[in-house]
């Protein structure tokens, strides 16, 4: 028996609020079990990220913490600030638990977009997974409080590329809000005045909306840019300490040597080293975007012929198909305005302008999988917002497009389970941290540093050292009168 199509988008737009609220509800239920999942045993550890902003929190005001950093990451100071306030020996729970939350909230926030933009539960809860369950490894992204600058750039992004600017002008005015903290947080957030400025060109029933939103998010950026122009180093709050403090104590001497007794000033852009690094960073993006092993030996390859093949394929899998995939139901339902695939294009587009961004901003090749968390974001969101227009096609176009959808949601699944639990936080001699723990590390390190601060003068600098392997540490250095108070 055939299945009325237009019935079920129909039963879709009218669905109930009591009912929305129980998917939100079961949904976030979810995100949290799988957030904690994955970050669990990292609550008995304080991240090497958080170390730094935590000694600042303590030592000093809250806007004096501000500019002890190369960009403002508004959001995330206030809420390290709130967390101190609190018992120390609690802090790594308590960040990890505000950091969950934080993550749950985000991909709730992304859920609700595609699911009022589609009308259809599974895309858009599989849209949502992404932010919790995005495999890259050696990130320490999820439970850091540090980090949730991205999952927020992520959501609004999501926002953006959805046209989700409010259906009323107190919504509009929270978007406008959000887009404010999400680019006084991250100075990436800039991007996404491209697509702003696109709506308010094309969109004039929009342009109150949009121009609302627009000037939340430049506020933002401006404040993000006066931080940069008036920063100070982040070992600032420890005030006057000597050089030779820092050769006596290998932490405070390592601190120093990576860079945090000095300004981060951003590279001058180089034209020329752009160009060249680009053909290693599309080599790097698409090989982590890959399940292992191929994430691990295809990158180390260093043999242009295998290159070219390899890369060639990738290529095809990650990007060709899925465009073929876009433009095979683009023509098949010229008549439709097939609002999702507008959406999906513009997701692709957020995710080329934050890495065409993050590359200028390096002038070199992309290195790190920390730059590659957004764009591979918005690519996997962007796969699964295809899934609702698969069924205005007819069955055999449909089956060609599900079959492509289906190979890369497979290959998403296949990633997710190999770096489910971070084997560089499992094992840290593979390079990481390794902040799954089943010592109370924090907790005795702070009592150490403690009993330490009794013998010592109120002004003495004291270092909480969580693991013996300074290589692996998570160091908190600070003055005793900030933790014995």
């Amino acid at each position: 028996m055939p299945i009325n199509t237009e019935s079920v988008i129909t039963t879709a737009n009218k669905t109930p609020k009591f009912s929305l609220r129980w998917l939100l509800t079961i949904n976030f239920v979810v995100y949290v079990v799988l957030l904690t999942a994955r970050s669990w045993g990292s609550h008995r550890i304080l991240h090497y990220e958080e170390t730094i902003a935590v000694a600042s929190a303590l030592s000093q005001s809250f806007f004096a913490t501000l500019n002890d950093f190369a960009y403002g990451l508004l959001v995330p100071r206030i809420l390290i600030f709130l967390a101190v306030q609190l018992p120390l020996e609690y802090l790594p729970i308590t960040l990890l638990t505000i950091a969950t939350f934080l993550w749950a909230i985000f991909s709730m926030i992304i859920f609700l977009v595609i699911y009022k933009k589609t009308h259809r539960y599974l895309p858009s809860f599989l849209a949502s997974l992404v932010l919790i369950l995005v495999p890259l490894p050696e990130l320490g992204m999820q439970g850091i409080v540090w980090n949730s600058f991205w999952p927020m750039f992520i959501a609004l992004g999501v926002v953006v590329a959805c046209r989700a600017y409010g259906e009323s002008t107190r919504t509009t005015y929270l978007v406008a809000l959000f887009a404010f903290l999400t680019a006084a947080s991250n100075p990436v957030t800039g991007v996404l005045m491209l697509l702003l400025g696109f709506d308010y060109i094309c969109h004039k029933a929009l342009r109150k909306r949009v121009l609302a939103i627009g000037v939340g998010l430049f506020v933002g950026m401006v404040f993000s840019l006066f931080v940069q122009i008036n920063q100070e180093p982040p070992l600032r709050y420890l005030g006057d300490w000597t050089q030779e403090l820092a050769q006596t104590s290998e932490t405070l001497g390592r601190l120093e040597d990576s860079g945090a007794a000095t300004l981060r000033k951003a590279p001058s852009v180089d034209a020329a080293a752009v160009f060249k690094g680009l053909p290693g960073t599309i080599k790097y993006l698409l090989t982590q975007i890959a399940p292992e092993p191929i994430a691990s030996r295809w990158v180390a390859s260093s043999s242009l012929s295998t290159d070219v093949l390899r890369i060639g394929t990738l290529f095809a899998v990650f990007l060709i198909l899925p465009l073929g995939a876009i433009s095979l139901q683009i023509y098949r339902i010229k008549e439709s305005k097939l609002k999702e695939l507008g959406a999906t294009l513009r997701l692709f587009l957020a995710a080329a302008l934050v890495l065409i961004l993050q590359i200028v901003l390096i002038s070199g090749t992309v290195q790190t999988r920390q730059l590659l968390f957004a764009p591979i974001c918005f690519y996997w969101i962007a796969i699964f917002t295809i899934l609702p227009a698969v069924f205005k096609l007819q069955h055999l176009k449909r089956s060609a497009v599900s079959t492509v959808i289906s190979v890369l949601a497979i290959i998403f699944a296949f990633a997710v389970l190999q770096n489910f639990r971070d084997p560089f936080d499992s094992n840290p001699r593979q390079g990481g941290m390794g902040r799954y723990e089943e010592d109370q590390l924090w907790t005795l390190a702070l009592s150490k540093a403690l009993g330490e601060c009794q013998d010592m003068q109120p002004n003495d600098i004291v270092i909480i050292s969580q693991k013996e392997e300074i290589w692996v540490d998570s160091p908190v250095v600070i003055r005793c009168k900030f933790i014995t108070q």
